[in-house]
This record gives structure tokens, sequence and C-alpha cells, in this order.
């Protein structure tokens, strides 16, 4: 039976969840197909898994669990291991969420874990910068999970299309479940430099599930998910306004204006500049394709909506004042 690394940080804790969720329900009871073990810097989150999943785990109870903050910890855990999934940021806010942060936690364990894989591993390399994984990318994370991406495929060479995949998807609909989305939601004002630009937002337990499928049916090489519809940022405020019952407005925010707004905040310059250029790529379209046909293929659906994230979250934004 195969055994995956599955680094977890508080940020990954409920996509991770997901993912063991739905690998329990494609597995026979007493018997699954795979097994995790489980790395953290906390013992707590392991234990929330061992009460819900016990028979993923591959640890015992009573055993420590690998630091992928400690390269000894993690060199012992992957000769443990036949696979390894990068999967450590657990949300699909870096790219609107910004300024993003390339020192976060999450992108530091996948860099100690990336760097100590061998090409006889198995790797699933989740990516939620869709478009933005380039050498060049106007996104700090976009380039980080490029570089990520890059080292992966010179280690497996010409066999990486078979032990390594790489999933990727655009901005994750829990985007607007944490940051400064969600504050706006709560202020019921969705104020956007975005404005004619379309996303094609995805579901993220459409990504635990099909990350799910992908381990259990061995799928290597490229895989990519999107939502079922590319949305502007007011169609996505009707949205909202209709499933929370409450009128969520949208305010285009004037790009000139974006600079003076970040300078007051104290943002530094190079993260108000990553800013710019994000919003222009965004508006220009490079999240807007729709591509249904590999989460149907592993699936055998067709990918959640927007309106029913916002169904499922209705009670999650609270009305609150913006000050």
């Amino acid at each position: 039976m195969p055994t995956f690394l599955l680094p977890v940080t508080r940020r990954s804790l409920p996509f991770a969840s997901s993912l063991l969720q739905y690998t329990s329900s494609l597995s026979p009871p007493t018997s699954p197909h795979i097994q995790f073990l489980i790395s953290s810097t906390s013992r707590d989150l392991e234990r929330s898994f061992r009460s819900q999943f016990p028979k993923l785990l591959s640890s015992h109870e009573h055993e420590a669990i690998p630091d992928y903050s400690d390269p000894k910890d993690l060199k012992e855990a992957l000769g443990q291991c036949s696979g390894v999934i990068l999967a450590a940021n657990g949300c699909g806010d870096d790219v609107i969420n910004l300024p993003s942060n390339p020192n976060d936690e999450w992108l530091q364990c996948e860099e100690n874990v990336a760097s100590l894989v061998s090409k006889d591993h198995r790797v699933v390399k989740l990516s939620w910068t869709d478009g933005f994984v380039k050498e060049r990318s106007p996104s700090a994370i976009g380039r980080a999970n490029w570089e990520l991406e890059e080292e992966l495929k010179r280690k497996f060479e010409t066999e990486w299309a078979h032990n390594l995949t790489i999933l990727r998807a655009p901005v994750g609909m829990d985007a607007f479940l944490r940051g400064r989305l969600y504050d706006l939601v709560c202020g019921r004002t969705l104020s956007m430099s975005v404005k004619r630009g379309r996303i094609a937002f995805v579901h993220p337990l459409d990504v635990a599930e099909a990350l799910s499928a992908i381990l259990v049916k061995d799928v290597g090489g490229e895989v990519t998910l999107t939502g079922p519809e590319a949305l502007t940022f007011e169609e996505v405020a009707q949205i909202l306004s209709n499933g929370i019952n409450d009128k969520v407005n949208y305010s285009n925010f004037p790009l000139w204006a974006v600079q003076p707004a970040r300078w007051v905040r104290g943002v530094p310059g190079d993260a108000i500049e990553e800013e710019l250029a994000v919003i222009r790529a965004l508006e220009a379209g490079i999240q807007q394709k729709v591509d249904t046909g590999d989460l149907k293929a592993l699936l055998g659906r067709k990918p959640r909506s927007f309106r029913e994230f916002v169904a499922e979250n209705a009670d999650a934004w609270p009305r609150t004042e913006l000050v």
C-alpha cells in the first residue's frame, strides 16, 4: 500500500481534512488504497486527523510526527514514504489577497520538502496560481510555484510526466472567506480594481476531491481545474447578494488610486508594484479560461458553481462596518 507524506500547516488544515475525507470515501473502510504520514510542527494537527481518519494514517498514535522544518526529520519521513503531496498552501487566495508573502510558512515547508524528494518518489504538487506560474510572473507566489515545479521536473527528468503530477487551479472561491476579500464582503462593498476581467473561480472541495482521485487512480502529468463559469466581480457581488439575502455592492476602485491608498497603509513599494501588475493581468483575462475536462474525467461530473459555494457558506459573512 503506498504511503504519502502530507505536510500540513495551520493554513492548510481545512483543505487537508477535505482531502482525507474524499480519500476515505473512495477507499474500502477496512483496507484503504493509500495511507498518509502527516508532517507538521504541531501534534494537535495530527491528532485532529487521527480522531476522524485513523485507518488512513500510517503512523501509530504515540509515535513522534516528522517536523517539516527539520531536514533530518523530513529525510527520515521521506524514507518511509513512496510519495509526497505538496499542498501546504491549502487556500486559493494568493493571487487576489495581496500583498503576497514569499516567506509564508507553507512555502518554506514546500521548499524544504522539494529539496529532499528523490526521483523514486511519486509527487503531487498543487499550485493555486494558474496563469501566473512563470519565471517572470507578476505574482511573487506564482514565481515561487514555478521555481518549485522546475526543481521537481529536473529531479524526475524524462520520467516527470509519470512520477510527478502538477495540479493547477485559478483563484479559489475560499479566497472570499479570508483576508481582504472577506472584509470587503462583510462590509457589503466589493471594491475591486479588476473591472471587466473574469476569473473562473474554483471550488476548494473540487480541488480536494480531484487531488484525492489523482492519488487513488495514479494520474500523472499536468492537470488543470476551473469552475464552470468565469465571473466578473460585479457578477460575484450579485451572486453574494442573492445568496446571503443582503445587498453586496460592487465598486470599481480605479487603478490610479491603488498606489496612494497602499502607501497610506504602509505597504512597501515592491508589494504595490506586484499588486498593480497582478490586477492588470487579471483584467486582461489571465484566469478567465473555463476548462472542466480534467475535472469531469477525474470525478465524472461538472464542477461546483460559485452559487453553490455561497449557499454553503451563507452565514460566513456577518455584516460589519468598515473603518
